[in-house]
């Protein structure tokens, strides 16, 4: 007899969930193959399951796909005793259901299809390895496997203009690109966009795959229902305006937004995406930075993206398709004004903790932009992680924090990732054999969020279950908790010292890109320190308040609920003495896999990241009060010494990191980024506070 469509569809969540687990637990499928019994019941939400043992059996019931799926995946987490080192066994009588915190869970990644149709992030060594993989199979095998296994169901790929790569528009056929090339001149990157290909790149051309555009789009039709496999959803941003790959055609495409043609070509390029890529849940769109910086530029969007969308779903109604506009060089008011009576679904993208999410675990920008502009559409959360681009991060308390302080009422969901960095293979490794999937290397980070995101309340022992396997046995909870420790560093340090964006501040590398007329990137000095905000709403006083309002630096009453500077430098501290000191135990221990040992460098690194920043801190605080107040002349010598102490700790620092991992260009930091550089900077802090005069104000 043929199976119904509900009898297929559970039979493929068994399979797919089999088979993520047969990855981290080999041998666990065919073991449960036989044990598994499930069932329906349309009384549970959706992605939400129950599950229970009896008799050898372990029964699942959900509504939906997505719920036997995560059930399944479920079944080794919430059962620990059931995973033995060689053989399985189910206990008798575990009972356990979840449902979904947050509905959407996504993951946010640049695209890196072509040189000539760039992303943002394109300017950096991460997204020009990845090019050419990003057209295999295996690439999204791997990436997509990841997700799953972590509860991601949402895929956001992001895009300066991706339509000639992708498809071939019926109005304007030549658009559409042959083959994927790479570029032997790198792109010069601005903060505009428009030099992300230029005619010296064109000239410098190579190709490294050969494909048609048929061949490009029975590609991504293929990425598209892999993902579907695995209950996650395709979502396709761009920023606007950009025409990157249409030079060539002869269509008299633009930049310009005055340009019928340029109108033409982006209101039948979006219907073309959608019409040719049937599983593309929606399009996120952003007035972005190479537009005019008017009113006229939401009319646009909405004349061009928002008139496709909303034509597309009016013909095909058995689709639901989401318009996602971001609030980027936007006005909110206005955008709710043209998107009146919207027939598609349409939502409101926010960017949550600006580009640093590593660090309040309860920012306020949101909550300030909500009570200015009480909005009546759904929020989409861009969660930007531009603080951890090296290191394994591994704070599952402060992202248990952060998840359970969503606004979950007024979002429709997440999406987390990097901007001036692509999500793709990680290159950074001194080591070639160690290339990996960025997120293969950071399973434990990307763990941590998925999971938590569905579920705020799974233990850290649920967390940590398959860190034995892949870690080996030294890889106990001692461990996991010195790994919690030294991740939780940044955040305290990205609270105390605040830059809205990205390059404006790489915590990693203690550096900036200075805008022209400098135009280089530098090393944030101790007179930045001395002057840099603390983060808005976080509850911390930067330097500059601290000593302003107190003036005496060293007496640590404060305002009520306020904390110092100092008392973030003493956290900071003794978070990297400790790591540092259970750490030296582990080192030269033979036992743990290699990955283990890795994760042990990333984890030192951190920690002696942790020490400089403390002693930064401190001496900031010195420096800025004999600055304020001359007749303290011991404030001046102590700054010296803590800087002097500061500056052989980033020479450790940085000897350290640039051992395990290679220089590389980043496309925020337009520039090659070796941490080794700014040692003689750390030692010219010394000089900068030898000879500080007295009695000037300390500029903000």
């Amino acid at each position: 007899m043929e199976k119904t469509d509900r009898e297929k569809e559970k039979s493929s969540a068994v399979k797919t969930a089999l088979g993520l687990l047969d990855r981290v637990y080999p041998g666990i499928a065919s073991y449960l193959r036989e044990r598994l019994v499930l069932r329906e019941d349309p009384g549970l939400p959706s992605q939400g399951y129950r599950c229970w043992t009896q008799e050898e059996k372990v029964f699942v019931e959900a509504a939906d796909r997505a719920g036997y799926l995560y059930g399944i995946l479920a079944i080794p987490e919430q059962m620990p005793e059931a995973i033995g080192e060689q053989s399985f066994c189910i206990p008798e009588g575990k009972c356990f259901q979840e449902t979904p915190y947050i509905l959407k869970r996504g993951i946010k990644f640049n695209l890196p299809l072509d040189a000539r149709t760039p992303s943002y992030s394109d300017a950096s060594d991460s997204a020009f390895e990845t090019i050419p993989l990003v057209w295999t199979k295996e690439f999204w095998r791997r990436f997509l496997d990841e997700m799953a296994s972590n509860r991601y169901n949402v895929l956001t790929l992001w895009s300066l203009s991706p339509f000639p790569s992708m498809v071939v528009i019926p109005e304007f056929p030549r658009t559409a690109l042959w083959d994927v090339k790479r570029s032997s001149i790198p792109p010069k990157p601005e903060m505009s966009g428009r030099s992300m290909f230029s005619a010296d790149m064109k000239a410098g051309l190579y190709p490294v795959k050969k494909l048609s555009p048929e061949e490009k789009v029975n590609f991504w039709r293929w990425v598209m229902e892999y993902a579907a496999e695995r209950c996650i959803e395709v979502y396709l941003f761009t920023w606007n305006l950009f025409v990157y790959g249409t030079e060539d055609s002869g269509y008299g495409i633009t930049e310009s937004q005055r340009n019928p043609v340029t109108r033409a070509y982006l209101y039948c390029a979006v219907k073309a995406m959608l019409e040719t890529y049937p599983l593309l849940r929606g399009i996120g769109i952003t007035a972005g930075e190479n537009m005019e910086k008017s009113s006229a530029d939401l009319e646009f969007l909405r004349d061009t993206y928002g008139r496709a969308v909303e034509d597309f779903q009016k013909t095909h109604p058995e689709r639901r398709i989401s318009l996602i506009h971001r609030l980027h060089y936007s006005e909110a008011e206005r955008m709710e004004q043209l998107y009146e009576g919207f027939s598609a679904d349409f939502a409101v993208s926010f960017k949550y903790s600006q580009a640093h999410m590593y660090s309040s675990p309860d920012p306020d920008f949101f909550r300030q932009f909500v009570r200015e502009h009480p909005g009546r559409y759904p929020y989409w959360l861009t969660l930007r992680d531009d603080d951890n681009y090296l290191y394994r991060w591994g704070d599952w308390e402060y992202a248990r924090a952060y998840v359970k302080n969503l606004p979950v009422r007024q979002i429709e969901g997440f999406y987390m990732g990097a901007d001036g960095f692509t999500w793709g293979m990680d290159f950074t490794s001194r080591d070639p054999q160690k290339r990996q999937l960025y997120l293969e290397k950071m399973w434990f980070k990307l763990r941590i969020w998925g999971q938590l995101a569905f579920c705020p309340e799974r233990k850290a022992e649920s967390l940590w279950m398959p860190a034995k396997r892949r870690l080996g046995a030294a890889a106990d909870m001692e461990f996991a908790d010195l790994w919690r420790e030294a991740s939780g560093i940044l955040p305290l340090v990205n609270c105390v010292h605040w830059h809205d964006y990205d390059f404006q501040w790489y915590p990693e590398g203690c550096c900036c890109f200075l805008h022209p007329p400098v135009g280089k990137l530098v090393f944030a000095s101790i007179r930045e320190f001395m002057s840099c905000p603390a983060m808005p709403g976080s509850g911390f006083l930067s330097v500059m308040e601290y000593c302003r309002n107190k003036g005496r630096c060293r007496d640590e009453q404060t305002e009520e609920g306020k904390i110092t500077p100092l008392q973030a430098a003493s956290e900071i501290g003794q978070k990297a003495r400790r790591v540092l000191r259970e750490l030296a135990k582990r080192w030269d221990s033979a036992t743990g896999t290699e990955e283990y040992q890795d994760t042990l460098a990333d984890i030192r690194a951190m920690a002696l990241l942790g020490l400089y920043y403390s002693h930064k801190l401190e001496a900031a605080v010195e420096l800025c009060r004999f600055r304020l107040e001359p007749d303290h002349p011991e404030a001046k010598e102590r700054s010296v010494a803590l800087l002097k102490q500061a500056a052989g700790e980033w020479c450790a620092y940085s000897a350290h990191a640039m051992g395990i991992y290679r220089p590389q260009r980043l496309s925020r930091l337009r520039s090659y980024v070796d941490f080794s550089m700014f040692d003689r900077a750390a030692w010219l802090d010394v000089e900068l506070a030898e000879t500080e005069e007295g009695g000037q104000e300390v500029c903000e």
